[in-house]
This record gives C-alpha cells, structure tokens and sequence, in this order.
C-alpha cells in the first residue's frame, strides 16, 4: 500500500515577476521547492509593484503542496485559512408572512439572495422598473432630456450602482466579502475580480450579473414587484404590522429590510412621519474634475504611461483645507463619463460611470469637500434640503438639464471663459459654463480653490484645461435611522434599515456586505416564514 501524503494549503506572500506566465517559476524559486512538491496553485491576491526600475506584479499564491511542515518555516508563508462564508440562523420568533427587502440595489440584492438562499422566499419591491425598461429610459434621458422619476440613474433595478464604475472596493476582511465577491463571478463577473488589487465590473457588466441574482432568487422561491414604490407603514405597538406599496395596497409586512437608496428622500421623510427615529450626518458635496485619460497616464506613471500592464493609471487624492475641512477625490472612473443622474423633475446632479474596459477619452472623479451642520442646521433634513437647494440652483441656470460647467484654471483664478480647452465635457446633456465661485456655498467653494491649489502642487498640470461638471450631490446619504448595533432593528421591531439610504454603507461592496448583515440579523430573530405566497 503507497504512504499517505501530507497535503495541505499553503498561502505564500510576494511571489513577483515580470510576467505574469511566469507565476509558477517564480513560486517554486522564492520557495526553493522542486516541481514534485507542487500539487496545485491559484492566485489569491495580484498588484502591481511599481517602486523599483522595473513593474513587478506581486501575488499572493494560494499552493497545495507535500511536506508542508519544511515550507511552513520559510519567510511569508503560512497556512491558508478556511475563507468559506458560514451562517446558521438563530431565530425562533414564527413569521407570518415572507420577508420583504424595500430596493434592488446593491443592499437588496444581497438582502434578498441570502434570505432566499436560506429558504426566505422574499418578497422584494422595488419603486422603479426591470433593468431593461430601466435602461432605455436613462438612454432616453440623457438623449433627449426626458427624465422619468421612478425610472432613472438612482431608481430601478440594480440600484445607483448599475449606472456607475462598478468598483468594488472594501477594506473588510469579513468573509461576506468572498461570499459576495464568489456570487458576483457565478453570475457573470469576471474571475479577476477575486484576486485583482482594484477590482471592479463596469456599468456593461453588472447589467447580467443583476439579471443572474434576480433569477437565482427567483428559482429560490423569491418574488419581485417593480414598479412599486413603498409608500406607508403600519406600526403597532412599536412593531411593523404591514407596508402600503403605491397603486398596490396593502400588505402584511413583520419584516422589511429597508435598502432604499440615498436618494429615496420622499420615502426618507415618510419613515420620519412614522416614528423611525432618524438624525442628519455629516455627507459631502463638490464637483466632477475631468482630464484626459493620457494626461493621468503620463502624471501618475511618469515613463512607464505606455506599459499595458499598468493602464489605465488612476489618481487618490486628499487635502485639509484652513477651514478645517476635509476634501477628496471620489469614485475616480478611469476611460469613464460624466453622466445625468438626476432622479427629480428640475433638478441637475452629476455621478461619474465607465464601461468595463475603461476605453473613453476622459478620466472623471469627484471632488468633494465634507459638509456638516455647521453648513446646512442641526435639523435632521437640513442636510437633505441643503442638497436638493443646489440641484435646484443648477438646474435654474439654463431652466434645462444642462450642466454647469467651468474650467478648473478659471475657478482657481475667479473667471468665466466661453470655450473649452484640450479637456472637452462628457455629460451627455450639454453644458452651460458658470461660476462655482456664487454656484457653491462659500465654504465649499473656498475649499475646493484651495484643494486644487494643493492638488496642482503635487500633481503639476493637473488644472490646465481640465473641466469642473456640477453638481456632485449624492454621494451618500446625509441622514441615518438608527438601529440597535447587535440586532440591527430601528425602534420599530421588525424594521432593519439598510445600505445606503439608512446611512449605513457607501458603494457597492459596502452596501452589499450591508445588506447581508441585515438578512442574517433578520434571521437570527425570526424564523422561516409559516405561509410563502404573496397575500
């Protein structure tokens, strides 16, 4: 009879290399480890080392191998752990009737699926259409000007996060995070996405990963109404007793994860009439920046702007004003556009999005400066009016859908050109040049000048002719309902405020690991529901 074999997962730190077909040789070297010794491998992290004379990619490799104790004692090696998702719900309270997730954005999607694939069979309603209908009313809009607002960049299927970058960034460790990083691959996403450093799928590519969720939860016993705005709550005793959903009526309701998005402010106030006890928070506001994607290429990467491997180049930047204030950049979108996300009639707000292979002329990013009560009141919608007074301001410059736009240069310096410069605007609904000087409250416009002052510093070139599109209002939420910090729950038993409307996440892996944390919270307190279909 032969010997068993040891075998074990090993994971292994800073194998580098040139190229990256060069991955085994460059294991087997850094671990002095003949080929025999080498069962399997896969890669489990990849960046860029770009520090010395020469682009490195540098792995971290996940390998299955024999003797495991020898190469256990080598430098940057250790045991790979167990990174598969487990959860065993605890929850013993009956419920009556199927759980329902208020939003299909990325908090409900993931809301959704893990009660379905624990045997929930949600409900979930979502205000605004199906993806497809969805998209061809934002084309529509960003044509001809036609905004629909149950049907736009914020509302419908897929949420904020359909029409935008698609990065995935999180710093958590959690194994949620495999979990929704594995879910994404299985319907769609590319493999890269669970070791690249900065992964992300584009607005293209998150279309049929968003189609693939909602059928898996479907063929799970889940069920969708779009079109379908929730409207009012009933609340007795402090508990959720049924959900009124707009044209529809009434519906039992004893759990509702509620993940209706930041910019759902008509449903945000109705929770407040209802007693959900909700409080304003600190948010941020700004512009968009746009220069050519060469120009970022060439400033970041200096001689190496034409090596495949390191394209295209991307930029973080931030700054603390006099004023104390912290400004940033934001959602950076490399080869992406400047688009119309506006959501209500008359009003102009601008997110930035890229397709998956980052191929326009333009990088965008926000810039952004933190705004408190200190700008806006100590009211809880104070924030949320502050916000909505600039969209309205940029909208009534041109009474139109047009974007306010300015040269960074002539900001800086307090003037107004007519013309563009190498950098032409990609809002797809036409510009009309102002002065974010008397657009923006003092502060943030003060703040702004001085940032890019700062920003030309460390980056030289990065003002001239580059483009400021307003107004950047909706990065997150400026309010919160709050909930207990084990349970989840709002003051009302049964609710679980969610993503980032709630104000609880900001981007889609923060939402989705939101909206996971909330579906488990809900399980661990009530049990499968007693009667599935839809009453």
């Amino acid at each position: 009879m032969a010997a068993l074999v040891n075998v074990t997962m090993l994971r292994i730190h800073q194998v580098k290399c040139a190229d990256p077909k060069d991955i085994e040789g460059a294991l087997l070297k850094k671990l002095n480890m003949p080929r025999q010794d080498l069962l399997s491998w896969k890669v489990h992290r990849k960046s860029l080392d770009a520090r010395g004379q020469k682009v490195l990619f540098s792995f971290i490799i996940d390998a299955e191998v024999r003797n495991e104790k020898k190469y256990l004692r080598k430098k940057d090696v250790s045991k790979a752990p167990d990174e598969t998702f487990t959860f065993t719900p605890k929850g013993t309270r009956p419920l009556l009737n199927r759980p329902v997730v208020a939003g299909f954005g990325p908090a409900g999607m993931f809301a959704a699926l893990l009660l379905a694939q624990y045997g929930y069979k949600p409900l979930v309603i979502e205000r605004g259409p199906e993806i497809d209908q969805r998209t061809k009313d934002v084309q529509a809009f960003w044509k001809g000007g036609e905004l629909k607002p149950e049907s736009n960049v914020q509302f419908g299927m897929g949420g904020a996060g359909a029409f935008s970058d698609g990065k995935l960034t999180t710093r958590s460790k959690d194994l949620k995070s495999r979990k929704v990083f594995d879910e994404l691959v299985r319907f769609g996403a590319s493999p890269e996405i669970l070791y690249e450093q900065h992964p992300h799928v584009g607005t293209d590519g998150f279309v049929k990963i968003i189609k693939g969720l909602r059928a898996e939860i479907e063929r799970l016993g889940g069920e969708f109404c779009f079109d379908s705005r929730l409207d009012d709550l009933e609340i007795e005793n402090d508990a959720l007793k049924a959900i009124h959903i707009q044209d529809k009526g009434w519906i039992p309701a004893q759990a509702l994860i509620a993940a209706v998005g930041h910019s759902a402010s008509d449903t945000i106030r109705m929770f407040a009439r209802r007693g959900l006890v909700i409080e304003g928070k600190p948010f941020a506001i700004g512009v968009r920046i746009e220069h050519k994607q060469d120009f970022i290429n060439h400033a970041m990467l200096k001689d190496r702007a034409s090596d495949p491997a390191l394209l295209p180049a991307r930029y973080q930047l931030t700054d603390t004003v006099s004023t104390g204030k912290g400004v940033y950049s934001f959602c950076m979108c490399p080869g992406g556009y400047v688009i119309a996300a506006s959501s209500e009639p008359e009003t102009v707000v601008v997110n930035g999005m890229s397709y998956s292979d980052r191929g326009g002329e333009n990088a965008n990013a926000a810039l952004l400066v933190q705004v408190g009560p200190e700008d806006t009141g100590k009211d809880v919608f104070d924030g949320l009016a502050y916000q909505e007074k600039l969209e309205h301001a940029a909208y009534d410059l041109s009474h139109s859908y047009k974007a306010p736009v300015q040269l960074a240069s002539d900001f800086v310096e307090g003037r107004v050109s007519d013309h563009f410069e190498d950098v032409k605007p990609t809002y797809p609904l036409g510009t009309v040049f102002t002065d974010f000087n008397t657009l923006l409250p003092a502060p943030i416009a003060s703040s702004l000048k001085e940032t890019l002052i700062a920003f030309e510093k460390k980056v030289p070139g990065f003002l001239n002719g580059s483009v400021l599109t307003g107004l950047e209002t909706r990065s997150s939420s400026s309010v919160r309902i709050l909930r207990d910090k084990e349970s989840l729950l709002a003051n009302v038993d049964g609710f679980y405020p969610c993503g980032e409307g709630a104000g609880y996440s900001g981007g889609i892996m923060t939402s989705a690991l939101d909206g996971m944390k909330c579906a488990m919270a809900l399980m661990d307190n009530f049990d499968k529901p007693s009667n599935s279909p839809l009453e």
